[in-house]
């Protein structure tokens, strides 16, 4: 039984690493698209202040 443990691991080991990478990956694009729908919202809101301003 141990054998078998000791052979699992490395393995167990290797998934762990490459899931909290690509939760990484995924935490940070997250954040970044977030701030940047926020431009949009800002943006957006600008040009509709703008365009009843002009009205």
């Amino acid at each position: 039984m141990t054998e078998n443990i000791t052979q699992v691991l490395p393995i167990l080991f290797m998934l762990v690493l490459v899931a909290f990478v690509i939760f990484i990956v995924f935490f940070l694009s997250g954040h970044f698209n977030r701030t940047k729908r926020i431009e949009e919202k800002l943006d957006k809101a600008l040009k509709e202040i703008a365009e009843k301003k002009e009205k």
